[in-house]
């Protein structure tokens, strides 16, 4: 087990950000904090977060409105599901974070791969999360477990700090989602990065397009210089086009 020592920023930065430290513990893969603040993106209210690094946020709730979607890539991701199927039965995550697209969607059938156990067991004791449906494992070997063509989503959310494991970004994963999504299944992935100067994201969406014939891609502030979290939807259908309420289509072209 890791455990914390000095050279953890985090608790520097807190202060910084009107933040208070409410539980802090430690697993075999990182530091984990929840913290508190009154204030966040310009909202007011009692905000509790789910951090492991000074940069990384792994959910947020609003301890005043635990109903509302506190993130925006968030509440694009649910805008662009409900968009894209609507009447999807099943889906299958990678990453759970505080349970955040699992509660939002608790009336539908959704397993969630969990790499860490402790943050599994911190998303129930500090954010409410029931813990239904929460493999505990490594998100491809559990995705490989899944019946052919048994999901309708596939939510990719899974980061080590800012980036995606490696081995959830190659071709075979990919292959992989394709053989799990059902006939008009769509996978989503969140990506953190530039818009502009990422090789890797051109890398990646030119890898997700060697599987699926059509592949969106959706970010928030196309003119932000700075990484965002960046949304990529890929169907072996053709998926419309559309503009969700709080992201903007974005072309990509592969390498």
């Amino acid at each position: 087990m890791n455990f914390f020592n000095g050279n953890d920023d985090l608790e520097l930065f807190l202060p910084f950000y009107g933040s208070t430290i409410v539980y802090k513990t430690s697993s075999s893969y990182q530091n984990i904090y929840v913290t508190e603040r009154g204030e966040y993106e310009g909202m007011r209210g009692k905000f509790r977060m789910l951090q492991s690094s000074s940069n990384a946020s792994q959910g947020i709730m609003n301890l005043e409105q635990q109903n509302n979607l506190v993130v925006s890539y968030i509440r694009i991701t649910v805008d662009l599901i409900n968009h894209y199927l609507p009447d999807f039965k099943k889906g299958f995550i990678i990453g759970h974070g505080i349970g955040t697209v699992s509660s939002f969607y608790s009336e539908k059938y959704m397993v969630t791969a969990e790499i860490d156990p402790v943050v599994v067991e911190v998303s129930k004791k500090y954010f409410g999360h029931s813990g239904h449906n929460v493999e505990i494992g490594d998100g491809q070997v559990l995705l490989k477990k899944q019946e052919a063509h048994s999901q309708d989503i596939i939510f990719l959310d899974a980061f080590n700090s800012d980036d995606v494991p490696t081995h959830l970004t190659t071709e075979e994963f990919f292959t992989l989602t394709d053989e799990k999504l059902s006939d008009t299944g769509i996978l989503i992935m969140n990506y953190i990065g530039k818009l502009k100067h990422d090789k890797f994201l051109h890398t990646l969406y030119s890898t997700i397009s060697k599987i699926y014939p059509c592949v969106k891609v959706f970010a928030p502030n196309p003119k932000k210089i700075s990484k965002q979290n960046i949304l990529f939807v890929a169907s072996r259908n053709i998926l419309e086009d559309y503009t969700p309420r709080e992201a903007e289509p974005i072309q990509i072209s592969g390498n």
